[in-house]
């Protein structure tokens, strides 16, 4: 038996933008939690994000229920998001694309799967370490990691926003990154897009979880000092507590 309680916390906030793209979706019945950041412009990244956010928690239910390990069912629900999301593109107007990030973490029993596509994240935050959990499926991480860029060049390349991975990807010959891990009393879990990752750093993230307990403060206060440090994407996170029951 675990030895936690889980407590969610979540918060998307608009910014700067005339419209807010990313969804989010902690869905404790399905133990599903989504954070999806939509690309392609106003209503074409609101219509990807939000494709993402109602197909990818019922599609992950429904293959777990059919006997998928919980690995089998996040990729083929995301596989599966994708087709739909690159169907739907095909009606847009001509030269107009739409897409979205996903980053996804999916409960069963005492364990935990993460998964993504694009850049927005996973963290894990346990004691006095914080862990990215993801791979930034941007053309500049992908040179980083080539060793072409150092990490200082890569924060202002013109390659960082560009994604080779995401839902909507037409030309994305493999699937999703998968990840599990195991929490346990004390943990957190952050799921973030981008507008918040580019503001907040790890040394931030290990202050703030001693400062706040509630995950739903610091969902919160994140998505401010985002914004405060000026953000000028739309900001999203959720934050799942492993609390000590």
């Amino acid at each position: 038996m675990a030895d936690f309680v889980i407590h969610v916390g979540s918060r998307s906030a608009q910014g700067r933008r005339p419209n807010n793209e990313d969804r989010c979706v902690a869905d404790l019945k399905r133990h599903v939690f989504l954070v999806a950041d939509g690309m392609g412009g106003q209503e074409e990244g609101e219509k990807a994000s939000g494709m993402a956010a109602d197909l990818i928690p019922r599609l992950v239910q429904d293959r777990m229920a059919n006997h998928e390990t919980p690995d089998q069912a996040v990729r083929h629900a995301l596989d599966e998001a994708n087709k739909a999301i690159i169907q739907a593109s095909s009606n847009q107007r001509p030269g107009r694309r739409m897409g979205t990030t996903a980053v996804v973490a999916v409960q069963q029993d005492d364990k935990f799967w993460v998964a993504n596509l694009g850049d927005s994240r996973a963290y894990l935050i346990r004691k006095d370490r914080v862990e990215l959990l993801t791979i930034d499926h941007s053309v500049a991480d992908a040179l980083v990691r080539n060793g072409a860029l150092t990490v200082a060049q890569a924060r202002n390349s013109p390659w960082k926003h560009v994604l080779y991975k995401f839902l909507g990807c037409v030309e994305m010959t493999e699937g999703a990154d998968i990840r599990p891990f195991t929490p346990v009393a004390g943990d957190r879990l952050l799921l973030a897009t981008d507008g918040m990752t580019n503001h907040v750093t790890d040394e931030d993230l290990l202050q703030l979880v001693t400062r706040f307990s509630h995950p739903q403060e610091l969902a919160d206060y994140l998505v401010e000092l985002a914004l405060e440090r000026g953000s000028k994407d739309n900001v999203t996170c959720i934050l799942v507590a492993f609390d000590a029951e």
